[in-house]
């Protein structure tokens, strides 16, 4: 960094990289969205209910290594009051509540919209969970669909239609928009000299060109498919390659290849055979864990279309096991290998939907990363940050906060992971000194 971009340093108390539900959360809070405790709920344990009585107004001026203490996760300490049962509340009956304090200085950047990666998934994605799971609490689903005149069943999965647009007005009613700088790539996290008199120093690069940020406390919620994984197949650049799926639509042409094996890929597949295409559906898993997922998935109405599909008499859609794209070639030859021996089919389009990792690289001249796998029953894995699980302050290093999906101990969705920004938030405040002023 020259001399002149030292000097052009914009200094911030708190940055938050990425906009999706996990910097979203923490950035409500920061803006001075604190919740407070209403109502008759009751913790299970009477020792965390003396706590929870005694810091009603401003839960977030509790220490969590006290409620860790008393036998109760912090995270659920948010979440119970937040979803006490698996079912939405209605919002007369809810008994966590939030009013407006001051903010502190803080900046979020994020290449995406607000709501992250939600901005680009497929134009028909419905979620894995019911729509008051998404939800952030300082804005209820119930309170966005009464305000936008949605008629929508709150228990039901919701549409990026509908999710979207959510973001998008949370961001709006809670006054985040004017601190959200979105088109913001960022580079690289590094830290700072001691002398300089912050942590971290954040290079990110925008359409007007790159651009450093300094702050004491960083909230990292880059998401799990920041760095999304590619093709190292010859050929893998071939035009007729498609590596973001939106429509089936937008794949003029009868025969569609997909290669993947997660969630995103059945639900190409899927919706690629259901608007007349010829499909070949490569992975390189066995049979046996995609068939279980399909089976055990019987509550989501697109794994019941992908089961009916398969258990009928058609001839549209063909699945590869343990099978892999070696090579691809002009005109659309695609060279298949496998259990069985090489095969090449010719396709008007291959569909790349082999997901990612979050961008653990950008943390640089830090000490290694402690990190624990975490994996769900729908395929989705990720390597998790580990972290005081009183504050999801990584055990790395000091001053970052790994959030959404990110912090171990986590659930991976948003009503698992949701409440950990009251967790990071509040052991930022209470470091800046905020509760004192």
């Amino acid at each position: 960094m020259t001399q002149g971009a030292a000097d052009s340093i914009s200094h911030h108390d708190v940055i938050v990289v990425g906009g999706g539900p996990g910097g979203l959360g923490a950035a409500a809070v920061l803006e001075g969205w604190h919740p407070h405790f209403m109502g008759d709920f009751q913790f299970p344990a009477s020792e965390v209910q003396q706590l929870a009585e005694q810091f009603l107004d401003c839960p977030l001026e509790l220490d969590q290594h006290r409620v860790m203490k008393a036998g109760l996760r912090p995270i659920e300490f948010y979440r119970m009051r937040h979803h006490p049962t698996q079912e939405a509340q209605p919002l007369e009956d809810w008994t966590l509540g939030f009013s407006k304090k001051p903010r502190v200085d803080w900046k979020l950047l994020s290449l995406e919209k607000p709501g992250g990666l939600w901005n680009s998934v497929p134009r028909e994605q419905l979620t894995l969970g019911p729509a008051h799971w998404m939800e952030l609490a300082p804005y209820p689903m119930l309170q966005f669909y009464a305000d936008t005149g949605r008629r929508r069943d709150i228990d039901e999965l919701i549409h990026r239609d509908d999710l979207v647009p959510y973001y998008h007005a949370l961001v709006e009613k809670l006054g985040l928009s004017q601190h959200i700088q979105t088109g913001t790539e960022v580079t690289s996290i590094r830290p700072l000299s001691e002398d300089a008199g912050s942590r971290f120093l954040v290079e990110a690069e925008t359409d007007s060109g790159r651009q450093w940020y300094s702050c004491d406390y960083l909230v990292f919620a880059v998401g799990p498919k920041s760095s999304p994984r590619h093709l190292t197949a010859i050929g893998s650049d071939q035009p007729y390659i498609q590596y973001n799926y939106h429509h089936a639509d937008d794949l003029p042409g009868d025969r569609v290849m997909v290669i993947g094996g997660g969630r995103s890929a059945d639900w190409a597949a899927t919706e690629c055979h259901d608007t007349g295409k010829t499909v070949v559906y490569v992975m390189r898993q066995e049979p046996e864990p995609h068939l279980k997922l399909i089976n055990e998935s019987q509550h989501l109405p697109y794994y019941r279309r992908l089961a009916e599909i398969l258990s009928g008499d058609q001839q549209q859609l063909g699945l590869l096991y343990g099978s892999e794209a070696k090579e691809f070639h002009s005109g659309g030859d695609v060279v298949i290998g496998t259990p069985e021996g090489d095969v090449t089919l010719n396709v008007d389009h291959v569909v790349v939907e082999i997901g990612g990792e979050p961008d653990y690289g950008i943390l640089q001249g830090f000490s290694a990363l402690s990190m624990v796998p975490k994996r769900d029953n729908f395929r989705f894995q990720v390597m998790q940050m580990q972290t005081d699980q009183a504050t999801f302050e990584s055990v790395d290093i000091p001053g970052l906060y790994p959030a959404g999906y990110l912090p171990q101990g986590t659930g991976l969705s948003v009503i698992g992971f949701h409440c950990g920004a009251y967790l990071m938030t509040g052991d930022i405040l209470r470091r800046l000194g905020y509760f004192s002023r």
